[in-house]
Parts: structure tokens; C-alpha cells; sequence
């Protein structure tokens, strides 16, 4: 009888020791879980698919697959970063697969450090681009076309000077970006997660949004970044599409999204 109450002893230890941290989990998370069960529903109402990420091991990560209005499929992909970017500590991203083209817009925060991507750009030469074209093609041709890209102000001097749109100036008929959709671009409703900052890019796989928040996005967070993205892509001529992906890495991407 003597090994019951021991037995009995361990059983409640083990209690204590594996309930308390799933019963703190449970607690800090109850607001997110909830947010996510928000975001699943409203996905179902429209019709689209919801998708977990179960492998990555964040229950707040996700994907979703719909169609804009206009009939064009997109994903959505809610990914956490590193931890090490200031500001932001979710990457949102939206590709809209059809709209891939060689790259001829580029929307990008403005950054005047000597890290900036543009100012990184500007000094490739022929014979580095040559390298990089050797492992992705794709990454070449967005090289090149951030160094020889012009600017287009949209008009929005506070827009303007977060931003750098970049597009070749008879692309458009009109601002890729004018004060009206820069302002939406800037100012978030009060009832999402504003973005610390939003990009956008064209390649060979696709059309693609990204907007960089603090935190992760509830569903008036999502349905309003689709909504500015969607405006973008009105904006946006079809693409002219590379006629097949050159690079060790282009194929590889290619292989995998076609699989």
C-alpha cells in the first residue's frame, strides 16, 4: 500500500509542473486564439480557405487563398519574424500569382542608410549583376531595374518622404501612387493593426504586397491591406513576362511552386 501514496505524490507533482505553464499559455493566448477564430469565420463568409501553419509551430501564423473582385487569385501569407527588425514583428504578404511579370514597379520604405537597398542597387555593376543573374536571374533583373528605375512622387510630401515609388515614366498614365491612396497607405483605421511600413514589388513569380506590423493582424487588419492592395493592382498594366527562369534559384522556385 505504500507505493499508492507515493504514486500518488508524483502524479500531482507532474500536475503542477506540466498544468501551470499550459494553464499560463492557455491564459496569454486566450485573446489571440480568439482573434484567430475571428479571422477563420470571416475567411469562410467570403468563400475563401484558411490555412494553418501546424509545422512551423506558431499557432499564429497562417495562409489564406481567395479572389479579388476582378476574379485575379491571391495568398496571403502571416509569417513572424526574427525579432531583430525595429518596429515590426510580423510580416504579412500577398502575392497575386497571374500578375507576375518582369520587374517594372517597385513601392519601398525610404531609407537613407547605407544598407538601402536602392543606394545598393545604384553601384551594381554589369559584371555583378552577371554573377547574381548565375544563381537567380530574377534577383538580377530587380537589381538592375531598382538602379535605373525613376521615382514617382505621388505629391503627398509626407508620403513622399517615407516612400520611394519607382516605375518607368511612361508606365503609367497617371501616379502609380497619388495623395489619396498615399494617405491610405499612411494612415491605417484605428481599428487594425496600423503597418509599420508597406512594400511592393513585381517578378517572375508573381505581383507582391508586404505589410510589415507589431503585432500580429486581426481580420479589419486584413481585409484593409487587401483592400489598398487591391486598389494598387488597378493600377498596375499587365505584365511582361520572361519567356522562362534562368538561374539556379529561379528554377528551383519554379520547380517547387509548380509541384
Amino acid at each position: 500500500m505504500t507505493g499508492l501514496p507515493a504514486l500518488g505524490v508524483v502524479v500531482a507533482l507532474a500536475a503542477v509542473v506540466l498544468g501551470l505553464p499550459f494553464g499560463l499559455y492557455a491564459l496569454l493566448t486566450r485573446s489571440r486564439r480568439r482573434t484567430m477564430r475571428e479571422i477563420r469565420a470571416a475567411v469562410s463568409r467570403e468563400g475563401w480557405q484558411f490555412r494553418r501553419s501546424i509545422l512551423r509551430g506558431d499557432p499564429t501564423e497562417f495562409e489564406i487563398h481567395g479572389r479579388t473582385h476582378a476574379g485575379f487569385p491571391w495568398i496571403m501569407v502571416s509569417r513572424g519574424t526574427t525579432g531583430f527588425d525595429r518596429g515590426w514583428t510580423v510580416r504579412l504578404g500577398l502575392k497575386f500569382p497571374t500578375l507576375a511579370g518582369e520587374p517594372d514597379v517597385a513601392i519601398l520604405p525610404r531609407d537613407d542608410k547605407p544598407g538601402d537597398i536602392k543606394s545598393m542597387a545604384a553601384q551594381a555593376t554589369p559584371e555583378a549583376l552577371g554573377k547574381i543573374a548565375k544563381f537567380s536571374g530574377t534577383a538580377a533583373d530587380a537589381v538592375q531595374f531598382l538602379r535605373d528605375a525613376p521615382e514617382s512622387p505621388s505629391g503627398l510630401a509626407e508620403f513622399d518622404r517615407a516612400y520611394q515609388v519607382m516605375a518607368p515614366n511612361n508606365h503609367f498614365r497617371a501616379p502609380l501612387v497619388d495623395a489619396n491612396l498615399a494617405k491610405r497607405i499612411l494612415e491605417w483605421p484605428p481599428n487594425t493593426v496600423g503597418a509599420h511600413s508597406m512594400l511592393a514589388w513585381r517578378d517572375r513569380f508573381g505581383l507582391h504586397f508586404q505589410a510589415r506590423l507589431p503585432g500580429p493582424p486581426n481580420w479589419e487588419t486584413i481585409r484593409y491591406f487587401l483592400e489598398v492592395s487591391e486598389a494598387l493592382t488597378q493600377r498596375i498594366p499587365a505584365g511582361s513576362m520572361p519567356s522562362e527562369a534562368h538561374g539556379f534559384v529561379d528554377k528551383v522556385v519554379e520547380k517547387f511552386q509548380r509541384s
